[in-house]
């Protein structure tokens, strides 16, 4: 067993061939000054590939010596004699980098380093590097401080590799993207993977149809291995997309489903892989980059008024953005442990011990990413979902999906629901989508008398409905506060409901009044008692309470003014004539007394409790039932003798 050939698959093979770079730059500078730490037959070997015929868009002299080393190589050659290396000859590479601000970066020289690192280790002599590293390592800090020193002096920017995409430009860049006619579907589909999984473009790239599941309102997808998951160990907690109906350019479904409607067919590797994306991860990335500098070149103002150039617009701008959007987006974002778990992010001692993977989590960070709301109740929204009342909508959908999608290779379920997201938003896709784009050549999305039956048949609304409450669809990763927004929404919609019964109501107030004061003037009496302000009163509650706004009176008596939508009508007691007064105690009583005291308390009240006259008091100020109840028969004894 060679040891040393397994320990070379230890190292993500993305970043092996990243490396690659460093040590051929390291190695090519040992061949081109003669230095006799080279390994002759090596030497001799480089001579014959750098003499090698290339192709005409031209190949670095550092690609013509991958071929040399590990991994490319199946019995590589010795390339070093490794006793002979200095920390000196290792840094001359790139001794001219120290001047030059631009190489001079952090990421350039930590890779150089991780280079040689890598190159030592894949021919066993992790023991030479360990006597050389120190010296190298605090010079390579050094170069670097002297980075920030020039970035201070001169004034130069601080920003380190591409920009981070604000929501407002990732939803413009979207749209720009889905509307070419070519390049739209892929290219759309690929960002809002980008933006929704808060990928790597090699993720992304090597997507498979069987990693993408359905479930409940949402879709799962499965990376296989990650950059920091070289086991696969987190291979089996899956990422949730979901639907935006609110918005389509911004729905990761929704331009999943044209891109399998567009891609119709499906044709597998020949190792019997099913990627969603065809091509190799570096032709993807590629592909797509492309594509966005052209579509960042048309938004070009947009960019500038964000802070940002064409140049500084990549695929990392995606990942960076929405990790961006998730945390600092709204007031109420997800945790930032489930956004280091979505993005694949490490958090050493305490990943896997105190902070798991949990499905709620990851579902509010989906939530939060495709677009929705996030400090609204539209956050809770149901995607898009096909609801067939009959055996025969479910057989005219099944038939649907068929014609639109291969559903031998991809999930049914995922059919399903892509489908519905790209009808309920055929509407607006008419209207922005060219005429020429592919999605119009699909039979079935270009008959309207189908498209319309389809849209007959979904559904998308909150879970409080009783659609969807009959079928049991459940909102999922949804936060406390969009039920509380919900449930206020629903309040404040009855309340709109009640005002117009409210004013028309309180429009019928003059009138009432008007005639009972008519009737009172002419009798002389008010209900047959003298008119006095308290049999007025009386009446004025009595008459409030007959046009059904039970709690005026209350109101009134605690000296509040009603509140209806036209401020100018008078609705407080100074508009009647009345007084505001002090409200009753909660232990009221009526004590036993001298009918001179009890006529002194019915007309002036009581001074040194501040009670207002007896007789304005009404019952329904008495909270207990026995003070209520003497306080009538007081009241009864006191009128008699008024009337007296």
């Amino acid at each position: 067993m060679d040891l040393v050939e397994e320990l070379r698959w230890s190292t993500y093979m993305k970043t092996r061939d990243r490396y690659k770079h460093g040590a051929a730059t390291f190695l090519l500078h040992l061949y081109k000054s003669g230095d006799d730490a080279l390994n002759a037959p090596f030497a001799s070997q480089m001579e014959a590939n750098l003499a090698m015929v290339r192709p005409r868009n031209g190949t670095s002299d550092e690609a013509m010596i991958y071929s040399l080393l590990p991994s490319y190589c199946e019995e590589p050659i010795e390339p070093l004699h490794w006793d002979l290396l200095t920390p000196q000859k290792i840094l001359e590479p790139i001794w001219s980098w120290k001047d030059d601000f631009k190489k001079l970066s952090e990421s350039r020289l930590s890779s150089y380093r991780a280079a040689l690192h890598l190159l030592f280790k894949d021919f066993g002599k992790t023991d030479v590097w360990l006597k050389l590293s120190p010296t190298v390592n605090q010079v390579l800090n050094g170069w670097k401080r002297r980075r920030v020193r020039l970035q201070k002096k001169r004034g130069m920017s601080v920003e380190k590799g591409m920009a981070e995409l604000p929501f407002k430009v990732y939803a413009e860049l979207c749209k720009r993207i889905a509307c070419d006619k070519l390049y739209g579907p892929f290219g759309w589909t690929y960002a809002t993977m980008l933006w929704n999984l808060m990928g790597r473009s090699d993720n992304i790239s090597h997507i498979s149809v069987n990693h993408i599941k359905c479930k409940e309102d949402h879709l799962l997808i499965y990376y296989a291995q990650q950059k920091t998951d070289q086991d696969g160990k987190l291979s089996k907690y899956p990422r949730t997309i979901f639907a935006n109906p609110l918005s389509p350019w911004t729905c990761a479904i929704t331009a999943l489903g044209v891109y399998l409607i567009v891609t119709n067919t499906r044709v597998g590797n020949s190792d019997g892989s099913l990627p969603l994306f065809h091509g190799s991860q570096d032709e993807c990335a590629r592909r797509f980059r492309v594509g966005l500098h052209a579509k960042a070149k048309e938004i070009a103002s947009i960019l500038e008024e964000n802070g940002m150039t064409t140049q500084s617009v990549g695929t990392h701008s995606f990942r960076k953005g929405a990790a961006t959007y998730a945390s600092a987006g709204g007031t109420a974002c997800p945790s930032s442990s489930a956004i280091s778990l979505r993005a694949g992010w490490t958090q050493p001692g305490v990943e896997d011990t105190y902070r798991r993977y949990d499905s709620a989590g990851d579902e509010h960070v989906g939530r939060v990413l495709t677009g929705l709301p996030m400090n609204g109740e539209e956050l809770a929204i149901l995607p898009p979902i096909f609801m067939p009342e009959t055996q025969e909508d479910e057989a005219f959908i099944d038939e649907c999906c068929k014609s639109t999608m291969d559903v031998n290779q991809v999930n049914p379920g995922v059919a399903r629901r892509c489908l519905a997201s790209v009808v309920f938003h055929i509407l607006k896709l008419r209207e922005q989508l060219p005429p020429g784009h592919k999605l119009w050549a699909d039979r079935t999305i270009n008959n309207k008398q189908a498209m319309e039956k389809l849209r007959s048949l979904i559904f998308s609304g909150f879970q409080d409905n009783p659609i969807a409450m009959e079928a049991n669809l459940c909102a999922t990763g949804v936060p406390p506060h969009c039920a509380l927004l919900r449930s206020m929404r629903i309040v404040k919609d009855q309340v709109a409901k009640l005002i117009p019964g409210v004013d028309e109501q309180l429009s019928q107030l003059p009138k009432l009044f008007r005639d009972a004061l008519d009737e009172a003037i002419a009798d002389g009496k008010i209900e047959g008692a003298p008119l006095t302000a308290s049999n007025l009163e009386r009446t004025v509650l009595r008459l409030l309470e007959e046009s059904g706004l039970k709690d005026v009176p209350r109101l009134l008596q605690e000296g509040n003014t009603v509140r209806t939508r036209t401020p100018d009508r008078p609705t407080n007691l100074a508009a009647f004539g009345l007084q505001a007064h002090k409200t009753l105690p909660s232990d009221f009583y009526v004590p036993n007394m001298t009918l001179q005291k009890s006529w002194y308390h019915w007309m002036l009240g009581d001074a040194a409790s501040g009670h207002r006259p007896w007789r304005l008091i009404q019952l329904c100020e008495v909270n207990d039932k026995k003070a209520r109840e003497r306080l009538r028969r007081f009241r009864k004894i006191m009128l008699a003798i008024q009337e007296y």
